[in-house]
């Protein structure tokens, strides 16, 4: 197991008695009306034309059916309904008050009728064994606290030859855009979460686990252990965002 990993388990938001997972849930659930807002800042403003890049990698692939772990306020969902048409969507988050919101969106466009949302950790699914087309996971994947269980579980549920789809942001970790980035967090990021944000934990540990999150090489090896083959990757925007595509291997 990769070093990040083990770090990246112990970045909690509050404090080293809960668990990541208990944390988490309770962050989201403070910010839930507020995050969109604030991961378009922490993006610059770029979140969803990464989104769309990376959807698009799946339309060589026949999607019926999907689903979207740590989805949140449903932006993916709305994404994939409208670049695949998959028949069946299904979101999972840690976070009732996060898909409340998102909820709210999918019945402005219609898509409740489609569309099931449900409180569920990763780690542990209840669905059946080789239930879906497509999983994909944007910004969330360094917020798993058991990630071995978690990528077992998508193997689990995912079809033969079943895509799964990671998109992630990234600390840029040398040259002039690191200490640039770095800047932008602390300077810019920091000021606006600290003067608009009631949960000023919450914004420092999402720009913390970056850090301690395995990227690029160090994330496709931990994937490809665990019975998933690359197709594609791709840095967005000098290495502020990657995006993986892996198919089901076993």
């Amino acid at each position: 197991m990769a070093q990040k990993e083990v770090l990246n388990d112990s970045v909690k938001p509050y404090n080293d008695r809960e668990s990541k997972t208990h944390q988490l849930r309770n962050m989201f659930n403070t910010i839930s009306k507020d995050y969109d807002f604030f991961n378009n800042l922490m993006s610059w403003g770029l979140a969803h034309l990464w989104r769309r890049k990376a959807m698009r990698w799946l339309h060589d692939y026949r999607t019926e059916t999907l689903l979207d772990i740590a989805t949140g306020t449903a932006d993916m969902l709305l994404l994939a309904d409208q670049l695949l048409s998959p028949e069946v969507l299904r979101g999972i988050d840690i976070s009732e008050e996060m898909m409340n919101v998102g909820w709210e969106k999918l019945k402005s466009h219609r898509l409740d009728h489609k569309t099931e949302l449900e409180v569920m950790d990763c780690a542990e699914m209840k669905f059946a064994d080789s239930t879906f087309d497509t999983v994909t996971i944007a910004f969330g994947i360094r917020n798993l606290e058991r990630l071995t269980q978690s990528l077992e579980q998508i193997n689990r549920v995912l079809k033969t030859n079943g895509r799964f789809l990671i998109i992630e942001m990234n600390e840029p970790q040398k040259g002039p855009l690191a200490v640039l980035y770095k800047i932008y967090v602390k300077l810019y990021v920091q000021l606006a979460t600290g003067l608009l944000s009631k949960d000023k934990e919450a914004y420092a540990y999402l720009t913390k686990s970056m850090h301690y999150f395995p990227q690029g090489k160090a994330l496709i090896e931990i994937l490809t252990d665990h019975d998933f083959r690359l197709l594609k990757y791709k840095s967005f925007t000098f290495g502020v965002c990657s995006a993986y595509l892996l198919e089901k291997t076993n």
